[in-house]
């Protein structure tokens, strides 16, 4: 069955208590199906798109105006179900909403909503159309929300003498996670994606444990690790009345005592279902060159050698996506180029999209659900958008301020951390 399901189907027809808040990102809300059973909604969750603040006068609020589907949609039905495993994604589908009802659903979120995320942005209420997708999170059982990041070490070919001993060292995640804690900042400090992914049980149980520790060190407000029960995102304050009746154990336990069982639950699913095998997989061969070796062949291959990474460049279109994706799908075994090479417009083009598609699938999340009486245990992949070429500009100058800033904060002793191990190496 095809992933895009064409229909009429009209959540503004339901009254907006049928809809819980649940969570969300950046870019958008999400609500669960909360009401009456229904052929179409039952089990379903709506993904919104947000707005910053003050934005709402610059956008088009033609009510009439037809308005395309969200991108994610046919991104994942046409390009990632053709890289990943279609019992691994979840049904997606476009529906048509409209500004009062979604003015009234915005207005239920906001006492729900984070203080952070409230103070920047809203649902866009000139939306026409949003995204109707699988729930992964409500009825029944609970579900577990991972955002595993990076998963491997760059290749050091294309690393320059400043940067390759800091990137060789740690992966890009606790770089990140040690700054950012370092600065006052709440981070999943201690957890290492290299784990997660590395498909030994010890280390993967080793991750689940340090995204566990630092989830009830942040008072669970950390995005790398979320926590439902029957629909609800849960805090470490509740575990113990809202998860431990799930887990079997006593809701007396510390939070410490609640851990082992806690892992014993995921590791089959992480362990034995290969979703992070493919998505570490696809991060490391889709970014061969690291940012760094994409600066070294734009500008080798270009004449804006002062100009960001892609200046002036369209955004793939779906057509070029699909045919990406379908070239690199034939030809995984693409040799790199050597450093001192040159490369035309049309491989220049292909690694640039490579890397965009790798963040894609470095900056998703996974979803298990365990426990749920109507359906089997799952593991899912989610928020699979595609990435815009302006960001390779924002991207290189982070890549550069987090690797500087990691190496003299390590070489003056401000920060310690125990070198990263890539199993993919």
């Amino acid at each position: 069955m095809s992933l895009l399901q064409e229909t009429s189907h009209d959540p503004t027809t339901t009254a907006v208590t049928d809809w819980a808040y649940v969570s969300e990102g950046g870019a958008t809300m999400v609500f669960s199906y909360v009401g009456q059973k229904h052929p179409t909604f039952t089990h379903r969750v709506l993904r919104v798109r947000k707005v910053a603040l003050g934005h709402y006068d610059e956008v088009d609020d033609d009510e009439a105006k037809e308005e395309p589907d969200d991108p994610s949609i046919a991104f994942q039905n046409s390009v990632i179900a053709l890289l990943l495993p279609t019992d691994n994604l979840p049904k997606l589908e476009s529906v048509h909403v409209n500004r009062q009802w979604l003015r009234e659903l915005a207005l239920s979120a906001t006492n729900k909503r984070p203080e952070l995320r409230r103070l920047k942005d809203d649902i866009d209420l000139t939306r026409r159309k949003a995204v109707l997708a699988t729930d992964l999170v409500g009825g029944r059982g609970w579900a577990v929300e991972i955002k595993p990041k990076w998963a491997f070490l760059p290749n050091p070919a294309y690393l320059s003498s400043e940067t390759r001993e800091t990137k060789l060292r740690n992966c890009r995640f606790c770089m990140h996670s040690t700054r950012k804690t370092a600065e006052g900042e709440k981070a999943a400090l201690g957890y290492c994606p290299l784990d997660l992914f590395s498909g030994d049980k010890t280390r993967v149980s080793n991750a689940l444990a340090s995204l566990w520790n630092a989830w009830v060190r942040t008072e669970g407000h950390i995005n790398n690790l979320k926590i439902f029960v029957g629909g609800e995102l849960i805090q470490p304050k509740n575990v113990g009345e809202r998860l431990a009746p799930i887990l079997l154990i006593p809701q007396e336990y510390t939070l410490d005592e609640m851990l082992p069982t806690f892992q014993k639950a995921l590791l089959p699913l992480l362990i034995e279902s290969q979703l992070l095998a493919k998505l570490g997989t696809l991060q490391r061969t889709l970014d061969a060159l690291d940012i760094e070796g994409l600066r070294h062949f734009w500008q080798k291959s270009s004449t804006r050698t002062d100009g960001p990474i892609g200046a002036d460049s369209p955004d793939p279109s779906m057509i070029d996506w699909v045919e990406f994706a379908k070239d690199y799908s034939g030809n995984k075994t693409r040799p790199t180029p050597p450093l001192d090479s040159s490369m035309d417009d049309a491989t220049l083009r292909f690694y640039i999209m490579g890397y965009l598609l790798s963040a894609t699938f470095k900056d998703c999340s996974v979803i298990l659900r365990l426990g749920a009486e109507d359906m089997e245990d799952s593991i899912t992949a989610i928020d699979l958008d595609p990435k815009k070429i302006e960001r390779l500009e924002t991207w290189e100058n982070q890549d550069s301020r987090i690797v500087h800033g990691f190496r003299d904060a390590l070489r003056q002793g401000e920060v310690t951390i125990d070198p990263c191990s890539d199993a993919g190496r």
